[in-house]
C-alpha cells in the first residue's frame, strides 16, 4: 500500500538546499526550506521558489537551524503557506536569530551589488593568474524583517521525543540528530490504526561519539527512511582533534602565533569552544586568549546551556550540576564589528574563531586579509570544503589570495584538523542502519553529492542488504 509521494526540491545531489514535500491522500508537509550555498550562481537559486504549492501546505518542518535548511523560510508567507510550521524547542529559540540576521546580510548584499561595492575574494593556486570580480548575478532580498516577524508568529517548538499531531492523519516526533542545538530527526507516523506507517527524516546527524553533543538517537525502525550523505564517502580520521589542537596552540604560545579558525556559529564554534576549554583543564592553553568573533555562536553556547539534553553525558552532568563546560577565563565573546575589526589589529599570539566555515563570507574573510601574508599566522581548516571555493585551494597549495582585487601571498601556514565535522561519516551512519530492529522497506538517500550518495547506498547494500534509491531533484517519487 502507497504511503504517499516525495518530492526533493533541493539537495538530492548536493549539500544544500534542504526542500521535501512529503504528500499523503490527506495532507501535504514540507520539511526543511534551505538557502542553496556556493558560488554566486548557486545563491541566485534561491530566489527561484520551489515547485510548491505553499497555500495547499498543511505543515512545514525544520529540522534545525543551520541556514541549508531553514535560510528561505521566512519567504514560505509572501508564497501563500498559512499553516503552523514546527521546530524543536531549542530551534525555535534560535531561528529568529538566523533568520533575521540572513534578512540583515541579503540588505547589505542587494545594496553592495546594486552599486558595485560588493567584497570578493578568491585564493589562487600556483601558476593562476589573478582576475577581476566575479560576475555576481543580481541580488535579490528573498525576503526581510516583516516577512521575520510573520514566520515566527507561526512557528510551534515542540520539545524532544513528544508527539503531537501536524495534519490529518500525520503525527511528528522530533528525535534528538546530534548535530547541533536543537538538530532533530523528524519521525512522522502516517495513517490511522494497524495501517500507520512511520517516514523518518534522518535531518543533519551528528557523529556516532562526540566529546561535546549527545549520540544521535537510534531509531528502532521505520518504514521510509530518507538519510543525509554529507560525509558519506569519509571515514573519520582515527587521530584525536584535541591533540591535534594542542600541538597548533603549543607553537601558537611559543611563536606568538595568531591562529585564524573559521567555522560555523552553530555546530563546529561548539565543539571548538569545547575542546580549547578541555586544553585549559588539563593547562594546555599558555595563556592564549581565544575570541569567538560571532554573536550567533554565542547564542549556540547558550542555548546548549539552557538545554543540556542536547549534551554529552559528562558535559550534560557538568551543566545539571552548575558548571560550565564551554567556559575558560581566557575565552572571549566579540560581539561588535568594532570589536572584530580591533582583534585584527592584534600582534601577538591569539585564537580567533570567526564565520563562515566555508570561508565564502563574514569576519573571518577580513581577518584573512589582514593576516594570510604573516608567516605568523596559522588558518585552521577542518570538514568538507566546497570544491574551487577559498579553503578547498588553500588547504591544497594556494599561495596567493586576492581581497576586492589587492593581491597578497600566502605566508601563512595551514593546518587540517580532522575529527571536528559536526557530521556523521560513513562508519555512523552504518552503525545507525545497523541499530534498525526491523530493516526499513524504503531508503533515499539525499543531502550529500552523488559520490558521497554512491558510497553510502554501496556499503548498505553490500553489508546489510539495504536497497536505497538516490532520488533527482524535481522527480515524485512513489513510497
Amino acid at each position: 500500500m502507497s504511503i504517499g509521494v516525495l518530492e526533493f526540491h533541493g539537495a538530492a545531489g548536493e549539500v544544500t538546499g534542504s526542500c521535501t514535500l512529503l504528500r499523503t491522500d490527506r495532507a501535504r508537509i514540507l520539511v526543511d526550506f534551505g538557502m542553496f550555498q556556493g558560488t554566486p550562481a548557486d545563491e541566485a537559486r534561491n530566489a527561484v521558489a520551489p515547485q510548491v504549492d505553499f497555500a495547499l501546505l498543511d505543515a512545514i518542518v525544520i529540522t534545525h537551524a543551520h541556514i541549508d535548511h531553514c535560510g528561505r523560510l521566512a519567504m514560505a508567507t509572501e508564497l501563500g503557506f498559512r499553516g503552523r510550521i514546527y521546530c524543536t524547542t531549542a530551534t525555535h529559540e534560535l531561528l529568529g536569530r538566523v533568520l533575521r540576521s540572513s534578512a540583515r546580510l541579503q540588505r547589505a548584499r542587494f545594496y553592495e551589488r546594486a552599486n558595485g561595492s560588493a567584497p570578493w575574494s578568491r585564493a589562487l593556486m600556483p601558476g593562476e593568474a589573478p582576475g577581476g570580480p566575479p560576475e555576481f548575478p543580481t541580488a535579490h532580498r528573498l525576503f526581510d524583517t516583516p516577512e521575520v516577524r510573520d514566520t515566527m508568529e507561526r512557528i510551534e517548538g515542540v520539545p524532544l521525543d513528544r508527539e503531537v499531531k501536524i495534519a490529518p492523519h500525520v503525527a511528528l516526533t522530533f528525535r534528538n540528530a546530534g548535530h547541533i542545538p536543537g538538530a532533530a530527526s523528524a519521525e512522522f507516523s502516517i495513517g490511522v490504526g494497524a495501517a500507520r506507517k512511520t517516514v523518518l527524516f534522518s535531518g543533519d546527524l551528528g557523529p556516532d561519539r562526540s566529546a561535546l553533543l549527545a549520540t544521535p538517537h537510534r531509531p528502532a525502525g521505520a518504514d521510509v527512511v530518507i538519510v543525509e550523505s554529507t560525509n558519506g564517502e569519509r571515514r573519520r580520521d582515527a587521530s584525536d582533534p584535541e591533540e591535534t589542537l594542542a600541538g597548533i596552540v603549543a607553537r601558537a604560545a611559543e611563536k606568538k602565533e595568531k591562529v585564524i579558525v573559521p567555522c560555523f556559529a552553530l555546530g563546529r564554534a561548539q565543539l571548538l569552544v569545547h575542546r580549547f576549554a578541555r586544553l585549559r583543564t588539563r593547562e594546555l592553553m599558555r595563556g592564549l586568549n581565544v575570541y569567538v568573533d560571532s554573536p550567533m555562536a554565542v547564542h549556540g553556547i547558550e542555548a546548549l546551556y539552557k538545554h543540556p539534553e542536547y549534551l554529552a553525558d559528562e558535559p550534560r552532568e557538568i551543566v545539571r550540576a552548575g558548571g560550565a563546560p564551554l567556559w575558560f577565563p581566557e575565552l572571549h565573546y566579540v560581539l561588535s564589528k568594532r570589536e572584530s575589526m580591533a582583534i585584527d589589529r592584534m600582534v601577538h599570539g591569539g585564537i580567533i574563531l570567526a564565520g563562515s566555515g566555508f570561508m565564502d563570507a563574514g569576519p573571518v574573510m577580513r581577518h584573512l586579509e589582514e593576516s594570510i601574508n604573516r608567516e605568523d599566522c596559522t588558518v585552521v581548516l577542518s570538514g568538507y570544503q566546497p570544491e574551487g571555493g577559498f579553503a578547498w585551494k588553500l588547504q591544497r597549495g594556494a599561495d596567493r589570495a586576492q581581497f576586492n582585487g589587492k593581491t597578497v601571498p600566502v605566508r601563512a601556514r595551514t593546518v587540517r584538523v580532522e575529527g571536528l565535522s559536526g557530521h556523521a561519516d560513513q562508519d555512523d551512519l552504518m552503525k545507525w542502519f545497523a541499530g534498525f530492529v526491523q530493516k526499513p522497506a524504503r531508503v533515499l538517500i539525499n543531502h550529500g553529492v552523488d559520490s558521497a550518495r554512491a558510497a553510502l547506498a554501496g556499503r548498505l547494500k553490500t553489508e546489510l542488504g539495504i536497497e536505497c534509491t538516490l532520488p533527482a531533484r524535481d522527480v515524485p517519487i512513489e513510497i
